[in-house]
C-alpha cells in the first residue's frame, strides 16, 4: 500500500470514528446534547483533528445520513430496474424497501426525520441544507418513478402519482414513529404486526382490484 493511499485510508477511518461517536451520541441523549467536544472525546481523536474533517457536528450527522440515503437510493433503485419483473408485487416490494431503509440503521434513520423539521432545515448553513435536499430528491424521485409506473400500468388505482407515492410513505412514517414512541412509553413492540396490517390496508385500497377471471382463479374453463 503506497503512502497516499494509506493516508486516505487513514482519513476514511478517522471520518467514520467521528460519525459512529456522533451518532452514538444523538441515538443516547439526543441532537443537542452533541458538541464536537464530546465527538473527539467519544471517537478518541482531538479537536484539532476532529476539525480537520468536519466543521460543525451538523455536518457529522449529515455526512451519516447522505451514506444511508444513498444506500436508500439503491435499493429503490434495484426495484425501479426491475418493476416489469415485480409488477403486481410492486407495493409489496416497496414497502420491505422502506422496511430495509429503517432496519439497516434506526438511528439514521431517525435523525434524517429530525433534520427535515422545519426549525432544522432553516437553521443550517446553505451548504449543508443543499446536501441535504440533494440526497433527499433523489429518493423521492425514485419512489415517484416506481408509482407512477404502478399507476401507468393500472396496477394501483388511477390518481395524481406523485400524492399517491406520498401516502404510502407517510404511512410507513408514521407506524415506525408511534410504535417507537409506544416502545419508549410501555416496552411494547407490535411494529412487524402493525407494519403487515398496513400493507394489507394499503393493498386494499391502492391496488386495483382484479378483473373478473384474473387472479382469482374465476371464468376458468367458461
Amino acid at each position: 500500500m503506497g503512502v497516499l493511499e494509506r493516508r486516505k485510508r487513514e482519513r476514511e477511518v478517522r471520518r467514520e470514528l467521528a460519525i459512529d461517536a456522533a451518532m452514538c451520541i444523538y441515538e443516547e441523549e439526543g441532537y443537542h446534547a452533541i458538541t464536537m467536544e464530546k465527538i473527539a472525546e467519544r471517537s478518541e481523536l482531538s479537536r484539532a483533528a476532529l476539525y480537520l474533517y468536519f466543521k460543525s457536528k451538523d455536518e457529522i450527522l449529515i455526512s451519516a445520513i447522505v451514506s444511508h440515503a444513498d444506500y436508500f437510493a439503491s435499493v429503490l433503485q434495484e426495484i425501479h430496474d426491475n418493476r416489469e419483473k415485480y409488477r403486481e408485487k410492486l407495493l409489496e416490494k416497496l414497502w420491505g424497501c422502506f422496511q430495509r431503509f429503517y432496519e439497516k440503521d434506526p438511528v439514521t434513520f431517525t435523525a434524517w426525520q429530525y433534520f427535515h423539521q422545519s426549525e432544522m432545515i432553516s437553521n443550517l448553513p446553505t451548504e449543508l441544507r443543499d446536501i441535504l435536499h440533494e440526497a433527499g430528491a433523489k429518493v423521492v424521485v425514485l419512489q415517484h418513478k416506481i408509482v407512477e409506473y404502478a399507476v401507468a400500468e393500472k396496477i394501483f388505482i388511477q390518481c395524481d402519482p406523485r400524492a399517491l407515492s406520498e401516502v404510502i410513505w407517510s404511512s410507513f412514517l408514521g407506524i415506525v414513529y408511534t410504535e417507537r414512541n409506544k416502545n419508549m412509553l410501555s416496552h411494547k413492540n407490535h411494529m412487524a404486526i402493525t407494519q403487515n396490517v398496513a400493507i394489507r390496508v394499503l393493498a386494499g385500497g391502492v391496488l386495483n382490484p382484479p378483473k373478473k377471471g384474473e387472479g382469482n382463479g374465476e371464468g376458468v374453463g367458461a
